[in-house]
């Protein structure tokens, strides 16, 4: 399962797997215009984009999260 927290310093919205709670797995941010940039770390899925809903980038996030943990456990 995927699990998400907003870091109170730096404003960063991490994914982690509830595997390894201490392993971010994915982000997203604020840019300083306007969007969110997002981030999957989890291969062979990982990527980066923008988009101007939080919404919608933490859903890029989430969706390559778990293709790749489908993909490592099939």
């Amino acid at each position: 399962m995927l699990s998400k927290r907003l870091c109170p310093h730096t404003g960063v919205m991490n994914f982690y797997f509830d595997a390894d709670p201490h392993f971010a797995v994915g982000s997203v941010v604020k840019t300083a215009g306007q969007g969110y940039l997002w981030r999957c770390y989890t291969d062979p899925f990982a990527a980066t984009g923008a988009e101007p809903r939080i919404e919608v980038a933490e859903r890029r996030v989430a969706d390559l999260c778990r293709k790749a943990a489908a993909h490592a456990h099939p």
